[in-house]
């Protein structure tokens, strides 16, 4: 007699998710990858495609510095070694040594935000109102530097251009060769103002010619009518008369500035400043290693206004509104710099100065419609920018004044802040579907700047004078922000596993947590039908004597993963989510892999 052999029905295999992708909430929770997220919160991705709690922040320094935000961080390092950790907080900056309370250095800043920048051992200050230097010792006003605006001139006047006037003061300078006869002198300016005028015979080695006691001066014809007894001696270029020519408003234009970059070619050899609200399409560049020192003619206008500045190889790009300008930097033939500039694209542009920052040296911003990253600065050409933002777009372009965001490029990853969340690219987690990277997203991280400091990421409180420091997994307790919990979330994509036709009954989950000192997870499901209570929580505790809580002693020592399940039970449903989150204080949360058990129902009716 023949056997028949029946076949058992074949089971669907164990729907597995690792490794772990990013948050994607640019198309429906069902459309997305099976490993990506649609929400999902102060969780990070390890380079093995692991979710790992993010830590907590704690603060630099104790007492607040009152209300408002912080304004400004800086560390201001000297050529002989010296550091100084600078904050601009309300109309005062601070020196913090340490972990000590800060400590004020000066009270006259704007209540706005500072930024600066070191140049020959000074480190300058903007705060879009005040230009300040501070040298290790005090804080006081840039002195402006004195061009000499012509040189072996006539003592009535012509003579060769030599400097443009300085846009930051009110002094200028003229070089005669003087003919040892003539007591008149032609200034290059009229209309001098009434600051004492004062005259050199040795070519502005020593000005020890003082008005009214060696000459007098027609200001508004602006000539220098030397005595019979102090007449100028015959000379190259060794008379020299500083005056001085007040217009009002001019200094705003530098003064009024709120950002920067140092450019010069493959060199920082000057400094470029613009986000003057007065004369937001303008661009000015100093003299060469002087930030005392800019020139009435070097400047550029753009079609719209100026958000900001990055650095590409050699180039130097302005981000504008609606666009992106490059500079170059070239010497000609007699050894004069120029700095040409061309558009390199008219579609992409800018809308928040703190979000810009260099990715792998890519220039990356914030435009309305996303972030963008410039992949190439040679040629105009509207394809040389790539959207890198799309998977969080729903969630980053809905929020509240967003040309506030603050940026940093951090570990890997491009950190972009506002309203007290974090949109980060970790783009270190590049992969065929992710070519630039993954997204996650913080929460509970009102940051009103960043900085790095070694390998510490720092923040200023958008909301009250203090700064914060990131913990690191290493450190005793790092999973709290300044003592309170941190909840992190994940959620799984909707799933239908490959039938939307047939309803399904989810029965178990597998999942695999990575051990850390104390930690746990709570488990839930969503379906179509309901959203689950708490299913589980499970503990996964290491013993570790720097932070011993005998509430919940373990003497578990093993660094192996912990392998657990639970029972779901979900009948008859369509769809399926899978919900884990840590909400307690103190506690880490390690994922490192999913597995999904379910069987094929009756189809949908």
């Amino acid at each position: 007699m023949a056997r028949i052999n029946v076949r058992a029905p074949l089971q669907p295999p164990l729907l597995r998710i690792e490794p772990f992708k990013g948050m994607n909430v640019g198309v429906t929770p069902t459309q997305i990858d099976q490993s990506q997220s649609p929400e999902m919160i102060n969780m990070n991705i390890d380079e093995r495609g692991a979710l790992n709690k993010r830590t907590g922040y704690e603060r630099v320094f104790q007492e607040s510095l009152g209300p408002g935000q912080i304004n400004g961080l800086y560390e201001y390092r000297k050529a002989n070694g010296e550091t100084h950790f600078l904050i601009a907080h309300g109309t005062k900056l601070f020196k913090q040594t340490n972990r000590d309370q800060p400590v004020e250095l000066f009270e006259g800043l704007a209540n706005l935000k500072v930024v600066f920048f070191t140049m020959n051992d000074n480190c300058y200050i903007m705060d879009g109102v005040n230009y300040f230097v501070y040298d290790g010792e005090t804080v006081k006003d840039v002195a402006p530097y004195v061009p000499t605006l012509s040189i072996s001139r006539e003592p009535t006047g012509g003579g060769e251009p030599y400097e443009d006037f300085n846009l930051l003061g009110t002094e200028f300078k003229d070089s005669f060769s003087g003919d040892g006869t003539s007591f008149v002198y032609q200034l290059s300016l009229g209309d001098l103002d009434s600051s004492l005028i004062l005259a050199s015979f040795d070519g502005g080695v020593t000005f020890d010619q003082i008005e009214g006691e060696n000459f007098l001066v027609d200001r508004i014809n602006g000539k220098v009518n030397f005595f019979e007894s102090s007449i100028p001696p015959k000379g190259t270029n060794n008379i020299v008369i500083k005056a001085s020519k007040k217009i009002d408003g001019l200094n705003n234009r530098i003064k009024k500035c709120k950002f920067y970059v140092l450019y010069g070619g493959s060199n920082d050899t000057r400094v470029f400043l613009s986000g003057n609200p007065d004369m937001s399409d303008y661009v000015w560049r100093s003299g060469l290693y002087d930030p005392s020192y800019f020139p009435e003619n070097g400047f550029y206008k753009f079609p719209d206004a100026v958000m900001g500045f990055t650095k590409q190889y050699d180039y130097l790009v302005v981000e504008r509104v609606n666009g992106k300008h490059q500079i170059s930097f070239s010497i000609d033939s007699e050894g004069f710099a120029s700095f040409p500039s061309i558009p390199i694209n008219d579609q992409v542009g800018t809308i928040a100065s703190g979000s810009i920052q260099i990715i792998e040296n890519n220039p990356v911003s914030l435009s309305r419609n996303g972030v963008y990253m410039l992949i190439s600065s040679n040629v105009r050409d509207e394809r040389n920018v790539s959207h890198i933002s799309s998977p969080i777009d729903p969630w980053l372009l809905k929020e509240m004044n967003i040309e506030n965001a603050v940026s940093i490029d951090f570990n890997k990853k491009y950190w972009i802040a506002l309203n007290g969340k974090v949109y980060i690219l970790d783009y270190a987690q590049r992969s065929e579907s992710s070519p630039f990277g993954e997204w996650i997203v913080y929460d509970n991280i009102f940051a009103s700047c960043f900085i790095q400091l070694g390998d510490n990421l720092i923040f200023g409180s958008s909301k009250e004078g203090i700064v914060y420091r990131f913990k690191k997994e290493s450190e005793a307790k790092p999973y709290n922000d300044d003592g309170l919990p941190i909840k992190a979330l994940w959620k799984s994509k909707f799933f239908t596993f490959g039938m939307d036709e047939r309803r399904k009954l989810v029965s178990k989950v597998f999942y695999s947590l990575k051990p850390t000192t104390r930690g746990s997870a709570d488990i839930y499901y969503k379906s179509n039908k309901k959203m689950s209570e708490l299913l589980k929580t499970t503990r996964v505790d290491i013993l570790d004597f720097r932070n011993v809580d005998f509430s919940k002693f373990s003497f578990l020592f093993s660094s192996f993963p912990l392998e657990k399940m639970v029972k779901i039970k979900a009948k008859k449903i369509t769809h399926f989510q899978l919900v884990i989150e840590n909400n307690k204080l103190d506690e880490g949360l390690g994922l490192l892999s999913l597995g999904i058990k379910y069987i094929y129902q009756s189809e949908v009716k």
